[in-house]
């Protein structure tokens, strides 16, 4: 079984990889995930994200947001590391857990790119929005953040 999973794994980030980027990240409400970039400035992501109302158990978390802007904020002109920063608007939803909910959020985040090592980066983010839950239904504000490493 476990071959099995890492099997898929290599194949599903093998050919995504092949059309943008992906990466491993960490935070909250995901304290794990890894995530997938398009061309296009989509992005998915899947995570672990704890209940809310009992942090020992888990569910999974999937993300779909869209880069709306990008740019640069700092380069040294090749010298060592190229400071990006990328801004857009998304949704996750944890409904395999006993109290479902989902997001809706905008996010900006910050990108650092070192020179050796193009095509990696680390990233942090802020996410602002509403947070829905479903039982009972209720709703309040969001704050989540990242941080993690890109590869493109």
């Amino acid at each position: 079984m476990r071959k099995t999973f890492w099997a898929w794994f290599v194949i599903l980030a093998g050919n995504v990889w092949a059309i943008g980027g992906a990466g491993l990240y960490g935070g909250w409400p995901e304290v794990f995930g890894i995530q997938f970039v398009t061309p296009e400035g989509w992005r998915m992501s899947v995570g672990l994200a704890p209940e809310r109302g009992d942090a020992s158990r888990y569910s999974v978390a999937v993300s779909l947001d869209l880069v709306l802007a990008a740019g640069t904020v700092y380069s040294d002109g090749g010298e060592a590391v190229d400071l990006a920063y990328y801004a857009g608007a998304g949704a996750t939803a944890s409904l395999l857990r006993a109290d479902p909910e989902v997001n809706g959020h905008a996010m900006l985040g910050l990108e650092a790119y070192f020179t050796a090592m193009k095509s990696v980066g680390f990233f942090t983010e802020l996410q602002l929005g509403q947070r829905f839950w479903f039982a009972p239904l209720g709703t309040q504000p969001f704050l989540g953040f990242r941080v993690g490493l890109s590869l493109r």
